[in-house]
């Protein structure tokens, strides 16, 4: 999980894929903070994470390799809001299968709790003298501002690139959603099962079992076939399950297919 807001401070560091070092670099923001306060308890794990006094996480590590370069990323959480850090890394989903790399629930502790005389910039300052220090290099911090369109031409198409749909959920991984639905409807109670499988954002396959005699099977058959091809989102779902709505004329049977569309699009 990588989480961001302005008390915590992102480093990356960029190499040669030869050269690519995590644990180098992790000692490194060790050493400047030893440098910085000499008390602090900081210490890097197998994980690739920080450890402040042995139980609390204050980095987390994700990195990109290519076939000649790669790059580190890394965290340090100085003076972050830990309620909205705790309440955005608790998904409401269930029933989501992936390949995706679990996360492992850890306590946090910001480094200003722990030392309130320092600062972000106190920080970042020694993490940048131990840096020029370790790789001989001059002490100069340079400030950009990212959005510069003459300093990083074609800047802003590809921030309205990483914007758009088809990167935020197109380039999502394969992953599987199954679900028992309880849907209660004047004098009945049911369960409805739905499977799925979502690749590129789109819903692959949608199988969905419904009690008969609920509902006829042409009706919830025909929001899978409208569905499968779709986008797995609540406004394109919304926007098929209208369309076949508009076609029922039976008074009954329409509370019934809203009711299982509604359904439907709390998965999503």
């Amino acid at each position: 999980t990588v989480y961001h807001d302005l008390g915590n401070i992102n480093l990356t560091f960029f190499t040669t894929r030869k050269k690519y070092e995590r644990m180098e670099n992790l000692r490194l923001v060790v050493k400047a903070l030893k440098a910085l306060r000499p008390q602090l308890d900081v210490q890097a794990t197998t994980r690739c994470d920080l450890l402040l006094n042995g139980i609390f996480k204050i980095s987390g590590t994700a990195a990109k390799l290519g076939r000649t370069v790669a790059y580190h990323h890394c965290t340090l959480l100085c003076n972050t809001d830990k309620h909205i850090l705790s309440s955005v890394l608790k998904s409401p989903y269930n029933g989501i299968k992936s390949n995706a790399t679990p996360s492992v629930p850890a306590l946090v502790k910001n480094l200003l709790e722990e030392d309130p005389t320092l600062t972000c910039e106190m920080i970042l300052d020694a993490i940048a003298e131990e840096y020029a220090t370790h790789y001989h290099a001059d002490n100069r911090i340079t400030v950009i501002n990212p959005a510069d369109e003459k300093e990083f031409p074609g800047i802003h198409n590809k921030a309205r690139e990483l914007q758009a749909w088809d990167w935020i959920y197109g380039k999502t991984p394969k992953f599987s959603i199954s679900k028992c639905l309880n849907i209660v409807n004047e004098q009945s109670c049911l369960d409805i099962k739905i499977n799925m499988d979502i690749k590129s954002g789109k819903i692959e396959t949608f199988d969905i079992d419904v009690p008969q005699p609920w509902l006829p099977p042409m009706m919830y058959n025909k929001l899978k076939d409208n569905l499968i091809g779709s986008k797995f989102c609540p406004s394109e779902t919304t926007v098929v399950a209208n369309a076949l709505l508009r076609t029922c004329t039976d008074y009954k049977l329409y509370s019934k297919w809203n009711l299982l569309c509604e359904k439907v699009l709390t998965l999503m």
